[in-house]
């Protein structure tokens, strides 16, 4: 678990600390202060090995496509689209210190050579013997911990488009998920987690946090429809009928939750945790989500921009739960962006006391 963060030279952040996070941390502020950017960095430090580890942030706000150059592509994840300065972001990962530093690189020369066909559509193909590595745009990206130092991973931006070459890499990879506020729900996707689940005999834990909201639900099952899946349940009406029709909020918690569940020993990320729930069921869901992220062993970070919902989020863990959330307020100075960490108690008197905490 992740329990406290440094940003450095990413996005909208000079510096950013966030001394304090809990299995189940919100985190939130005004608008535009940058609360989906934490999420991002945290995800992008967990995203080791993948190509799309930045192009997925523009997709989880909403930018089909962009040009293929470094300035597009790259420069924005930058702080003030400085390309030339470096990103760095370090956690205490379980105890121990880890560092990921993201350098770009306008001359890297991979150590593969391409080959190609003499004519197009010709086979097999061929290689010139006098053909020499071409430079390419790169992104170096190294991380480092106490066991592990300099592992190295280059994101190439080549002829056939992105890749990847691993350098030396040897760290744990931990598994993350984030549910962004603009991708709507995947029943499908849903449906193939859940049947993932139900193979290792762990479909009634998730009718149980379910249940929490939902107390009519019996049963879940994934039901074939055409060349995809979907979800049904069983409500005591005649037949079982898709998630989707119990309402928005019995559909997002499911998606929550198999996200948390497929996310064992890793992380989910939820931007704008509010979405689609109704604000009198959200004590219920944040009980649920408190829950299934000790069952699962999983850490959950989330944003919110709603009043209802930070007081729902203090609601809906009490008794040991109480220990297990932490609320981090966002605020934008003169001096950068600061970071004000409330607990479940410290956040009691606040909320009793109608002090400004969003």
């Amino acid at each position: 678990m992740i329990t406290k963060l440094n940003i450095k030279g990413f996005k909208g952040f000079a510096q950013l600390e966030l001394p304090k996070l809990s299995r189940i941390t919100l985190l939130g502020g005004r608008n535009n202060v940058g609360k989906t950017s934490v999420l991002e960095a945290l995800f992008m430090f967990h995203d080791r090995l993948n190509p799309q580890m930045i192009l997925r942030q523009f997709a989880w706000r909403g930018v089909g496509s962009i040009a293929f150059d470094p300035d597009s592509m790259w420069a924005p994840v930058f702080y003030d689209y400085d390309i030339h300065k470096k990103i760095v972001i370090s956690a205490v990962v379980d105890g121990n210190e880890e560092k990921m530093t993201i350098a770009f690189n306008s001359h890297y020369t991979p150590t593969s050579i391409q080959a190609n066909s003499v004519k197009p559509g010709t086979k097999p193909m061929q290689i010139r013997t006098d053909q020499k590595p071409e430079p390419s745009f790169a992104l170096h990206i190294v991380y480092d911990s106490k066991e592990m130092k300099n592992q190295t991973v280059h994101l190439l931006m080549g002829l056939e488009g992105l890749g990847v070459h691993v350098e030396k890499v040897s760290m744990k990879q931990r598994r993350a998920s984030f549910l962004g506020a603009r991708v709507p729900i995947n029943p499908s996707e849903d449906a193939q987690k859940f049947g993932q689940l139900d193979i290792l005999g762990k479909q009634e834990k998730i009718v149980d946090f379910l249940r929490i909201i939902e107390p009519d639900l019996k049963s879940l099952s994934s039901v074939a429809m055409g060349d995809s899946s979907l979800i049904h349940g069983d409500i005591g009406l005649s037949r079982k009928i898709p998630v989707a029709y119990m309402g928005d909020g019995v559909a997002r918690l499911l998606s929550i939750i198999l996200a948390i569940a497929t996310s064992q020993n890793g992380m989910v990320f939820i931007d704008e945790c509010e979405n689609g729930i109704h604000y009198s069921a959200m004590p219920k869901v944040w009980e649920a989500i408190a829950k299934a992220a000790r069952e699962f062993d999983c850490q959950v970070i989330g944003t919110t921009h709603s009043y209802e919902c930070l007081e729902a989020a203090y609601r809906g863990m009490t008794g040991d739960l109480a220990s297990d959330f932490s609320y981090v307020r966002l605020d934008r100075t003169d001096r950068g962006t600061t970071a004000q960490s409330f607990d479940h108690e410290l956040l009691k008197v606040a909320i009793e006391t109608n002090m400004e905490v969003r």
